[in-house]
Parts: structure tokens; C-alpha cells; sequence
């Protein structure tokens, strides 16, 4: 992977005009589980910005849009490296399975951080509560 696009590539910081791109080699298990912390980054990023939005806390949209385009540009490229080294579908199994690896593991992690997220709002609501009911009390 070499991000060389010729002149269609665009400097992406002051540093990056006239430097050579970086090169990375990867196997197919390498490319997968790329792909997948890519994409696991990329669902984080998006889970950020939509609790964010519901919390009233614009800085998690902030992120999503500052970082998310270079994500989504990572993952297009690592694609089309996939694509120019041609078409070999055991390589492709290989591939696969470690971006599975990689998204199951995202996935039990939203799960997790979901249930955490319901207990400590459940918490607080229930010490609003206490805290109400006590103002209440003569």
C-alpha cells in the first residue's frame, strides 16, 4: 500500500509536499485485521458522535468529522490494494477471517460499553431521584 495516486493525491499536511508517500506491506491476515481496526475505529468514532448528539456534547460530532474522512480514505486504499493484487480467493479467506475476528470483537465491545453506558444512567437517574425525593421530605 502506497497511497500513490500521482497527481490526483493531495498534500495531506504542510510536511507532505514533495515527501514520498510510505509504503506498508501486509499479508492477507495483515490487510483483514487492518481493515477491520480501521472499521472498528471508523463504528467508534460514529457511536461518539450519536451519544454526543443525545448528551447535548458536540465534541464527539467534532471527532467524527475531523478524523473519520482519513479513516475512510485508509480503508479505500487498503480496497484498492486488495483489488490490484488480484483476484485469489484463499488469500481472500484469510482476509476475511481476520476482519471477522475483528468485527466480532467490536461487536461484543459495543455490547459491553452499551450495558455499562444503561447502568451508570440508571445510576445517576435513580440518585436524581433520591436526591428530589430528600428535598422533598419535611
Amino acid at each position: 500500500m502506497t497511497g500513490d495516486r500521482g497527481a490526483e493525491q493531495r498534500p495531506r499536511g504542510e510536511g507532505a509536499r514533495g515527501a514520498r508517500p510510505y509504503a506498508i506491506r501486509l499479508d492477507a491476515e495483515a490487510c483483514g485485521a487492518l481493515l477491520g481496526a480501521l472499521t472498528w475505529a471508523l463504528g467508534a468514532l460514529a457511536i461518539l458522535r450519536d451519544r454526543g448528539h443525545a448528551m447535548g456534547d458536540e465534541r464527539g460530532h467534532e471527532y467524527h468529522n475531523r478524523l473519520a474522512p482519513a479513516l475512510e480514505r485508509l480503508i479505500t486504499e487498503v480496497g484498492g490494494v486488495r483489488t490490484a493484487a488480484g483476484d485469489d480467493p484463499a488469500r481472500e479467506v484469510i482476509v476475511e477471517a481476520a476482519y471477522t475476528q475483528l468485527r466480532e470483537a467490536f461487536e461484543a465491545w459495543i455490547q459491553l460499553t452499551a450495558a455499562d453506558t444503561a447502568a451508570v444512567a440508571i445510576a445517576q437517574h435513580l440518585e436524581e431521584l433520591e436526591v428530589h425525593d430528600a428535598d422533598e421530605e419535611p
